[in-house]
């Protein structure tokens, strides 16, 4: 199916020049070129779009209040940003109702991968309401203990940008927005960022804390009375497995920048479950009494009642926000791995164990049911052999442990 494009700029020479450097995606793409921002709603109006891609610099309605109404009246729409340079005013502005950020120039080979991404990635996520949901989020919330003191720091007169990164780095919802934001181009930055330590290094104090504090880039989650949802325990499962991922990682003696990435994959590997309790909570209630009940994976619950999984949720937002391959693969496939091509060691290996070896540990405190290592995929990487040893880092690393930064 044809996918149909928007693409907004005041500038007609450039919009020229999009359309020559796009025109070889005119078989996959219907594009739509408009000069303004009330151009671009007249043209949201008569016909749906998957993806718009909008100029920040405009007369009359800039970019960042045009994509701030495509975030409220058509939350589904893909929405992405193409500009140069803007003021800080402004990038704060569109922070919330942006997905990706792309600095002009652009090569268009660029332009075209992140599009292309984002449309595959609505493939990964066939249930419509679910979409729209998920792809008007803001925000992924936290673990309330963990914003009141990243709030705490952030106000402090004594605020250290090292305390900053340890708090955000222990909590799913802040570590996936501060990857977004860093891994794309708001602040010019061209950076690949695997842990939030980096992050918050890069965009530095003052950047910092107005995301925090003025922009308010994080929220948090708020409990509803009488439900299964347990945000403390969701929380201890993806830090438990995020420290023993990476523990595996390093057993195996894997790049630096791997152990990075398989950390932040292990603590965001469950952020679906957290997307649907804080969009969907008596849905997600419902699923979690039958998984329950009938004594099955909750995922497998996910899948008969909503036709995606938790893991789909998850990889679908976190690529909707531009973070790298290895850390999307290991979440949307934590659960099948042997679902996903690949052949040697990689983030999604040690998650998948993790996450397994966590769930054992756990079962009887949680009383879910564990899932399953899937000996035919570690068999297909011939590792299976390594598994006895995996089973004994498990038995040691504690949560926090080691953590050192494995990028110096």
């Amino acid at each position: 199916m044809m996918k149909q494009l928007l693409f907004v700029d005041d500038e007609p020479n450039l919009l020229d020049g999009l359309q020559r450097s796009l025109r070889p995606m005119r078989h996959e793409w219907n594009m739509t070129f408009v000069t303004s921002g009330a151009e671009a709603l007249k043209a949201l109006e008569q016909a749906p779009f998957d993806v718009i891609v909008s100029d920040m610099r405009m007369p009359g309605m800039d970019g960042a209040q045009l994509l701030n109404e495509v975030q409220q009246h058509y939350p589904q729409i893909v929405r992405i940003v193409l500009s140069g340079q803007s003021d800080r005013t402004r990038i704060y502005q569109s922070i919330g109702a942006t997905h990706q950020y792309l600095a002009k120039p652009c090569e268009s080979e660029v332009l075209k991968t992140t599009v292309k991404r984002a449309c595959a990635l609505r493939e990964l996520l066939g249930n419509d309401s679910l979409r729209r949901l998920v792809t008007g989020m803001k925000q992924i919330p936290s673990q309330p203990t963990l914003y009141a003191e990243i709030k705490r720091e952030a106000e402090s007169k004594t605020a250290s940008i090292e305390a900053i990164g340890a708090i955000i780095s222990k909590d799913m919802g802040m570590t996936a927005k501060i990857l977004q934001l860093v891994n794309s181009a708001y602040f010019g930055l061209r950076s690949t960022v695997s842990t939030a330590e980096q992050a918050v290094n890069l965009l530095g104090l003052d950047t910092v804390q107005a995301l925090v504090l003025t922009v308010h880039v994080f929220s948090q989650f708020t409990a509803m009375h009488g439900s299964r949802f347990n945000m403390d325990r969701l929380w201890e499962v993806s830090t438990e497995t995020g420290t023993l991922a990476r523990a595996i990682a390093k057993a195996e003696q894997v790049p630096a920048l791997m152990i990075d990435q398989t950390y932040a994959a292990g603590l965001l590997h469950d952020v679906g479950i957290l997307v649907l309790a804080a969009n969907a909570m008596k849905q997600y209630d419902a699923i979690a009494k039958t998984a329950h009940d009938q004594g099955i994976p909750q995922w497998e619950v996910e899948r008969q009642e909503l036709g995606v999984t938790h893991a789909d949720v998850g990889a679908y937002l976190l690529g909707l926000w531009g973070l790298g391959d290895p850390i999307i693969e290991a979440v949307a496939f934590h659960h099948h791995p042997s679902d996903c091509v690949g052949s040697t060691f990689s983030p999604l290996t040690a998650v998948h164990v993790a996450n397994v070896l966590q769930e054992e540990l756990s079962c009887q405190a949680t009383g879910r049911v564990p899932s399953q290592i899937d000996l035919v995929y570690l068999n297909t990487l011939h590792l299976t052999d390594r598994l006895p040893h995996w089973q004994e880092i498990a038995g040691t690393v504690q949560p926090g442990e080691e953590k050192e930064k494995s990028n110096g």
